[in-house]
């Protein structure tokens, strides 16, 4: 059973912070001395054969793909509420975590605690470490740069993953996404799952199915539409789409307990939201608190729907149900 905060902490975790879910699980920030000792072990970005970046004001950035085994599928059944909440395992079989699949964030996540078990090794130049410097709220924590050697998705096998370790402990905050139990310890973004071949979201079976290179091919009988995926700064997951016919990016929010929101107007209800050619009418609306961040549809708003995300070929297909 998954537990979350109430509705409007929730929406506070969302894009805000969970101050009282933090507090309930007795989060512990490092002090910066303990982050300097791990930190002083850092490795370069190109010793897993990651890449170096360097911005115009002299910031490192790292550009890095999980790599995973070929020809490997695996399906997982969800637990009571749907969403993507799955068990990974580590270096070896007594070392796991419970982690969060959210193709809203562009960037995947570790807390502090669980990246030692997972052995995560810091990422650094011989000037500086590489702290995360994007736009989603980490609490008030600061986060860097890491790689992970191995973790295993049901029988998926994924080396080198790259992501950042929020520098606190029993708890990833905020990006927890108001989850408070099971413990979030890791949160899987779309930056290592567009590494897939494929991702279906199966709510009527309750069930995940990934493939790391078989490609899924649609029932053509069931399918309503097909989305581009369309890339959107500072983003995860989002698919062309449109509100009352203007056309928009929409973020596909898989990890959001609610059904739509969206910043640029106050509504209770949206009466038009369209993925690809797929309209939904009438739909329950929460605020976005920044009003130039695009759309998202949440979790209850996608099961209507099987939905398969399709990375590579750049197309998320939207069947209807067998009957």
């Amino acid at each position: 059973m998954i537990q979350f905060c109430q509705p409007s902490v929730f929406f506070s975790a969302l894009f805000a912070g969970c101050a009282l879910c933090a507090s309930a699980q007795k989060e512990f920030i490092m002090p910066e001395m303990q982050q300097n000792t791990y930190l002083s072990h850092a490795k370069e970005p190109e010793h897993f054969g990651f890449r170096t970046l360097e911005t115009d004001d002299g910031l490192a950035l790292f550009e890095a793909h999980a790599h995973l085994h070929p020809n490997q599928m695996g399906e997982i059944k969800l637990s009571d509420g749907q969403l993507p909440v799955i068990n990974i395992r580590g270096h070896a079989r007594r070392i796991y975590t419970t982690a969060l699949l959210d193709t809203s964030s562009p960037a995947s996540w570790m807390e502090f605690s669980t990246s030692q078990k997972f052995r995560a090794v810091f990422l650094g130049t011989d000037s500086a470490n590489i702290p995360y410097s994007g736009t989603f709220n980490t609490g008030d924590v600061s986060a860097y740069a890491a790689v992970v050697s191995h973790m295993q998705i049901d029988t998926i096998h994924i080396e080198n993953t790259p992501l950042y370790v929020r520098m606190a402990t029993h708890t990833l905050g905020p990006l927890a996404r108001g989850i408070t139990s099971p413990d979030i310890g890791t949160v899987l973004g779309y930056d290592v799952l567009q590494e897939f071949e494929y991702l279906r979201f199966n709510s009527q079976e309750q069930q995940l199915e990934l493939s790391s290179t078989t490609p899924y091919s649609p029932n053509e009988d069931l399918l309503m539409t097909t989305a581009k995926i369309v890339a959107v700064e500072h983003h995860g997951l989002a698919v062309e789409g449109s509100l009352l016919g203007k056309q928009q990016p929409i973020i596909l929010d898989f990890a959001g307990d609610y059904f739509f929101s969206r910043g640029d107007v106050k509504v209770n209800i949206t009466k038009q939201v369209s993925l690809g050619d797929v309209v939904f009418r009438n739909v329950p609306t929460l605020v976005l608190p920044t009003y130039d961040a695009p759309a998202r549809a949440g979790r209850r708003m996608l099961e209507t729907y099987n939905i398969t995300i399709c990375p590579k070929k750049g197309v998320v297909y939207f069947e209807r149900f067998p009957e």
